[in-house]
């Protein structure tokens, strides 16, 4: 019996690996069944989506080329956008707004920018230029980086009043079995998987999942025409992370997760429709 799962098992696997494998550069695998289909084809099914959460690695230029070119092909198909950002914070949305307006330069949105974040302003700049030139709004999603790292240090219990209204109204923090486990996947070389800091690190990035959920719900709200495309790293873009508090806020919510593929090709064999909707090869 053992022997017959471990030989359907490896059977499984090397299915998908040779899928991988016959995939062109660039192709996309369609989790849900496996197949490899063109990129069109992955655009126009996600386009049915409220709402479109596409993975980054932040360092890696191709995955910031690959989302420009989602939100161009989107864009161009007629779909009314807006792009989320974790790369900036809620907070300087009014700036943001000025920006893609046209009413700041380049130079005091690059400063902006590198306030907000700590990646090299080339690897974005394409993707602002172009939301600009399209006038596609931007939407600041992330909270104040000091508030998450007191999170992971102390618990979510830690943070004082004034530290709570840096967060949206209403975040509440309650990290379940399934998060865990799901923490526990995504960041099995940096943590731990029981004790205090370890639930403290769950919290903290139920945090900051919750809290840019929150924030493109505002903005969806308010915009009932309006499609969302979000950029966040491949943590806060896969299905447990952002698109179940999505879910979970707004039952009904439709959501289509794109992650670009891990690193090994064992990565990449190991993810299924749990964990996104599209895998979309380098």
């Amino acid at each position: 019996m053992h022997s017959t799962i471990r030989i359907l098992a490896i059977s499984a696997a090397a299915a998908a690996l040779a899928l991988l494998a016959g995939c062109q550069d660039g192709g996309v695998v369609r989790l849900a069944d496996r197949a490899a289909i063109p990129f069109d084809q992955m655009v126009a099914g996600a386009a049915k989506s409220r709402v479109i959460v596409v993975g980054e690695t932040h360092d890696n230029r191709a995955h910031h080329d690959l989302q420009l070119k989602i939100i161009r092909t989107l864009h161009e198909g007629g779909a009314v956008l807006a792009v989320g950002l974790e790369m900036f914070r809620a907070e300087n949305q009014e700036l943001l707004d000025k920006w893609w307006r046209w009413g700041m330069p380049t130079e005091q949105f690059e400063a902006l920018y590198l306030e907000n974040w700590g990646m090299p302003w080339i690897l974005y700049r394409d993707i602002f230029l172009y939301s600009r030139q399209k006038r596609i709004p931007l939407v600041g999603l992330n909270v104040p980086r000091e508030v998450i790292s007191k999170v992971a240090r102390e618990g979510y219990g830690s943070l004082t009043e004034s530290e709570r209204k840096k967060l949206p109204p209403g975040l509440t923090c309650t990290v379940d079995e399934a998060y865990r486990s799901f923490i526990r996947k995504t960041f099995a070389a940096h943590v731990h998987g029981s004790g205090r800091s370890f639930e403290n690190f769950c919290e903290a990035q139920m945090v900051w999942d919750t809290a840019m959920a929150i924030y493109a719900l505002e903005y969806l709200d308010k915009n009932p025409a309006s499609r969302m495309v979000i950029l966040a790293g491949s943590v806060h873009a896969w299905k447990r992370a952002i698109p179940r508090q999505l879910a979970t806020m707004r039952p009904g919510m439709t959501v289509s997760v794109i992650l670009p593929a891990p690193d090994g090709t064992e990565g990449k064999a190991a993810l299924t429709a749990e964990d996104a909707d599209y895998l979309v090869l380098p």
